[in-house]
């Protein structure tokens, strides 16, 4: 799941992060490319598995057994899963599901141009990012300006890209965290959220006695027929 989308964003134990890209995988072991300089045999990883509907995320610890040359910015690695378990240290904003439209203008993207639109479906929306459905191809790492429209509300915030799966359709969907929200759009996405977590309230029964009393019905059982004469 971790590389569902051959792309994952691992971190050491320190902070630093560092994408990978995979190139195969079997059992618990995966071989990827990293920034050569950023690895070395030896070394302990980690990587965050986001699952909607769950409010932790899961953590995945890997160690790197061979680290070698591939190109003058990549290095080859071989990663072994050690442990998984629940990330208590990283409690996610809980994530509700939202529909609606959404457009991004790209503004540091691997492959899409900046100042270049991306059309997308949202899935989903928490007070700490949101997530969409798109056809374009993003990257780990890559930061647009995220505008997004629920029925009334609409929110406008930068956001970078977290998370990288596939959906239905051939179309990708992208985990986003919000980098940049005033007070304002942050607002609007805590109405957003409340609203999709409250069930709407039924309406209260409606009472009709009055009108049974006002067509006689009490002491004339044929008052439909005044319906129908009417």
């Amino acid at each position: 799941m971790l590389f569902a989308g051959m792309t994952a964003m691992l971190e050491t134990d320190e902070g630093t992060r560092i994408p990978m890209q995979a190139t195969g995988m079997k059992g618990a072991k995966v071989w990827a490319t990293a920034p050569r300089l950023a690895v070395a045999t030896g070394m302990t990883v980690r990587g965050r598995v986001i699952v909607p509907e769950e409010v932790q995320p899961w953590l995945v610890r890997f160690t790197i057994e061979d680290a070698s040359f591939h190109t003058n910015e990549l290095a080859r690695v071989r990663l072994r899963a050690m442990a998984v378990g629940p990330d208590n240290s990283r409690r996610r904003s809980q994530r509700v599901p939202a529909g609606g439209v959404a457009w991004l203008i790209a503004v540091s993207c691997r492959d899409v141009v900046d100042g270049d639109r991306v059309e997308g479906t949202i899935i989903d929306l928490s007070e700490s990012g949101v997530a969409f459905a798109t056809r374009r191809v993003l990257r780990l790492g890559d930061r647009l300006i995220f505008n997004g429209r629920f029925f009334a509300e609409h929110v406008e915030a930068e956001v970078r890209v977290t998370s990288l799966r596939d959906g239905e359709s051939g179309r990708t969907i992208a985990g986003c965290a919000f980098l940049d929200i005033n007070a304002a759009q942050l607002a609007r996405v805590r109405r957003l959220i409340e609203a999709a977590e409250s069930p709407p309230e039924r309406p209260a029964a409606v009472d009709i006695g009055p009108l049974r009393e006002a067509v006689g019905e009490v002491d004339n059982p044929g008052w439909r027929s005044i319906f129908r004469r009417s």
